[in-house]
Formats: C-alpha cells, sequence, structure tokens
C-alpha cells in the first residue's frame, strides 16, 4: 500500500466519527455554547491533554533504538519541554473561561472521559507500536483541523483574550506536522516489518469512537443555549 492509499484509508476511517461534526463542535462554532459549557469541557479534556504526554512515553519505552524510538521522543519533548507545557496553555484556556486551574487539575473526570484516557494508554502500552501510532493520527490529525475553528470561536463568540486561545493557536500548526510524521512512520514500517495493516486501520477506529463518545459525554444540549 502506497503512502497516499494508506492515508486516504485512515482519514476515511476518521471521517465516519469527524470531530468537527459533533453537535457540540458545531454548538462551539456557532457560538451556541454558554460559559459554563466550555467549562465543562475544560475540566474533563483536561485529563486526556494531561495524560498525551504519558501516553507517548508508554509507546517510547516499548521501541528499539530507531527513528520511530526517536521521532515519538521528539513529539513527546514538544508537549512537555519545548516552551509552556501543552497541559499549562490547557490550563490557560480553563482559566480564561473562568475555572479555578487547582479545581481543573484536582476534577474527577466522568465515565466517557475515563474511557478516552484509558483507550489511549492500552492501546500505547499493549498494541503494536506502528497501531498505536493509528490511535495519535486519529486524535492529532483531527486536533490540526478543529484547533483553529476553535480559536476562531473563542474570540468572535466568548471574549477569549490571546492567552485562553494560545493552546488552540499552537495546535492548529503543530499537529500538521505530528500527524505528517505519524503517516510517514506508519507506511515505513508497514514496508518493512510484520505489523499488520488492519491493526492500523483498528486502532484508528478505535481512538476515533472514543474521542467520539467523550464528546457525547460533555455535551448537554440546551434548549436556548447562550453564552453566560
Amino acid at each position: 500500500m502506497n503512502h497516499s492509499d494508506l492515508q486516504s484509508r485512515m482519514d476515511a476511517i476518521i471521517a465516519r466519527r469527524d470531530l468537527l461534526a459533533h453537535p457540540f463542535y458545531q454548538a462551539w462554532a456557532a457560538g451556541k455554547l454558554r460559559a459554563e459549557d466550555l467549562r465543562r469541557y475544560a475540566r474533563e479534556y483536561y485529563h486526556h491533554v494531561a495524560a498525551f504526554p504519558a501516553y507517548l512515553s508508554a509507546l517510547h519505552s516499548r521501541l528499539p533504538d530507531g527513528q520511530l524510538r526517536r521521532a515519538v521522543l521528539r513529539n513527546l519533548c514538544e508537549e512537555e519541554i519545548a516552551g509552556a507545557a501543552h497541559s499549562d496553555l490547557w490550563l490557560d484556556f480553563a482559566e480564561g473561561m473562568g475555572a479555578d486551574r487547582e479545581s481543573v487539575r484536582s476534577s474527577a473526570p466522568c465515565e466517557t472521559t475515563q474511557a478516552l484516557v484509558a483507550t489511549f494508554r492500552r492501546i500505547a502500552l499493549e498494541r503494536p507500536p506502528l497501531a498505536a501510532l493509528g490511535a495519535f493520527y486519529a486524535y492529532e490529525s483531527q486536533v490540526a483541523r478543529i484547533a483553529g475553528v476553535k480559536a476562531q470561536g473563542l474570540r468572535d463568540f466568548y471574549g477569549a483574550d490571546a492567552k485562553t486561545c494560545a493552546y488552540f493557536v499552537l495546535h492548529s500548526t503543530l499537529d500538521v506536522h505530528h500527524a505528517r510524521v505519524w503517516a510517514e512512520q506508519i507506511h515505513d514500517g508497514l514496508n518493512g516489518d510484520a505489523s499488520s495493516s488492519e491493526d492500523v486501520f483498528a486502532a484508528v477506529e478505535e481512538a476515533a469512537a472514543a474521542l467520539w463518545k467523550s464528546l457525547d459525554g460533555i455535551h448537554q444540549p440546551q434548549s436556548e443555549s447562550a453564552v453566560a
């Protein structure tokens, strides 16, 4: 399978649960969420954002020396070392929406958020390495597309300043690179070892489903939703 066909197959799987089509993000982009909706989202999704470096670390610890291990390490360093930690940038967003940083850190995630974190952690720890990259691709390829929409919505409808939007502005460009690296590493790995492309596609499907379900758990539609 050539690189273009591989990426098209992964993108087609993700498109079935394209997060930009989820009612929660649709409401965000249209300015129909309340401030409390955004605070709840910030509290819940923090747990996935904060855990993402640990997913990378779990995979990194399983890999032999080589290009893939170094690619995973570069992503991990960008999450936690190069500039502000991404979890801190997320807390800036939460604070900008009126949430207390320590309350967000200490909050108990709901069932679907717990399931999201558990899914990515299990894939990173237990599935073939290229399948783990498939899960990361399912996430980061969507973040890159969604982040710009979120930042624009925050500015246009919710009075967000540059600090509040910084997480999303950064990821609207950074995760374009990350997704491209994962797709390249998956392609190169499938050409060079016994890992099955079906393992990759199954992990993409599982990750995309968990991401969608996590938003189901956060979304609480309002009959007359308005910014509070």
